[in-house]
Order: C-alpha cells, then sequence, then structure tokens
C-alpha cells in the first residue's frame, strides 16, 4: 500500500465515523425496571435535591414512572409518552395534549412546533396554554456527575398565556439527549420564577 493511500484512508475513518455518529436518533426501548438518578434544583422542592425515577410500565405508547427523592423516601408518579414527552410530570403538571418536545427520529436542524395546554392542580386553579419551536440544535459534549457524554441538543422556546387572565411569560428549556441513556442527562430551564433543571448521576438500564 503506497504512503498516499494510507494517508487517505486515515484521515477518511474519523470522518465516515463523525457522519456515523450523527445519524438521526431513533426512538428509545424503555424497559420495566430502567432507572435513572439526578441531582435536581427547582423541581421537586425549591433547593436542590437527589431523586431515582424508576420505570414502572413501558409499551409503544406510554411509560409509567415512579420518582423517589431521596432525601425523605418521598415518591412522585409520572406517566409519558413511548418518546419522553409529558403526559403528567413528577413535579406535578399536567399536560394536554403531550408536550411533544421530543420527536423522533431527532435529526440535526430539524424545528417543530409545540402546542398544548398545561395545568398544575397540586398549586393552582390556573390553566396555561403553551405554543412555541423545539429545535435540534446538534451534538455536543456535556459533563454531568455521572461522566462525559457527546448528547443530542434540543431547545425550546415556549410562550405560556394564562387563560383565566391577560398575562404571558417566555419559559426556555434545553435538553441534552444521549441515544445509550436513553433519556436525557442534562435538564436545564429558564421560567419567571428562575432557572432549574436535573443532571445524571447515574442510570441502571434493563437489557432483558
Amino acid at each position: 500500500m503506497t504512503r498516499a493511500l494510507l494517508a487517505l484512508l486515515l484521515v477518511a475513518v474519523p470522518i465516515l465515523s463523525a457522519g456515523q455518529s450523527d445519524a438521526p436518533v431513533v426512538k428509545p426501548e424503555i424497559r420495566v425496571g430502567d432507572s435513572w438518578t439526578y441531582r435536581s434544583t427547582g423541581l421537586l422542592s425549591t433547593g436542590t435535591d437527589e431523586h431515582e425515577t424508576r420505570v414502572t410500565f413501558a409499551d409503544d405508547k406510554l411509560i409509567l414512572a415512579v420518582s423517589t427523592r431521596k432525601s425523605d423516601g418521598k415518591e412522585f408518579d409520572s406517566s409519558w409518552t413511548s418518546e419522553w414527552n409529558g403526559i403528567s410530570s413528577y413535579t406535578g403538571w399536567i399536560y394536554r395534549p403531550p408536550t411533544g418536545i421530543l420527536r423522533f427520529p431527532l435529526r440535526v436542524g430539524d424545528k417543530y412546533p409545540i402546542n398544548f395546554e398545561v395545568l398544575r392542580p397540586r398549586v393552582s386553579t390556573a390553566t396555561f396554554h403553551a405554543t412555541g419551536t423545539a429545535t435540534v440544535a446538534g451534538w455536543e459534549w456535556v459533563e454531568v456527575p455521572a461522566g462525559k457524554f457527546r448528547a443530542i441538543k434540543v431547545e425550546v422556546e415556549a410562550v405560556y398565556r394564562q387563560l383565566d387572565a391577560f398575562s404571558t411569560h417566555t419559559r426556555q428549556f434545553t435538553f441534552w439527549y444521549h441515544p445509550e441513556v436513553r433519556r436525557w442527562v442534562k435538564l436545564h430551564a429558564v421560567t419567571p420564577a428562575g432557572e432549574s433543571g436535573e443532571e445524571l448521576l447515574a442510570y441502571k438500564l434493563n437489557e432483558g
């Protein structure tokens, strides 16, 4: 093999590898027993907590999960579509229809509208109508307590309009989703109440 051909092959291999890693991300296969432990801020309390979210039911349409707060053992139920779009979240929100923020396969550059109503019956009777856009921004290295991951970044900007009042506000969400983790490794939200989010501490998947 000539030196010129060898050099060409050495250059081509990284290019091919990069192209393959940037292929569309398919919907995860979630199984009962899959679990993720996060450090969260401003989600299950006003401060910082750790919680484990464990799948109790999963099929091709629905995921049911229970999240256990480490500090006091309190459990929070949640329900999701099979694409991890919220139906009822462990933070107490109920979504009609589901949020539609993650739409698989995820392709870099995709943009799509989101449109849903949201209620928080544990806290308030107010109903909000959320409209906005989700953008699959690209791949990005992100470091969290569980490690360093090359994750696909999904950015959301939405306007929340209160249906029984003349008030609106903007919320921004960023998800860093990792295919092998089958969920996000980091979530960051900016709302009128401040910043909140969660970072992955550990995870365990049921490989069946």
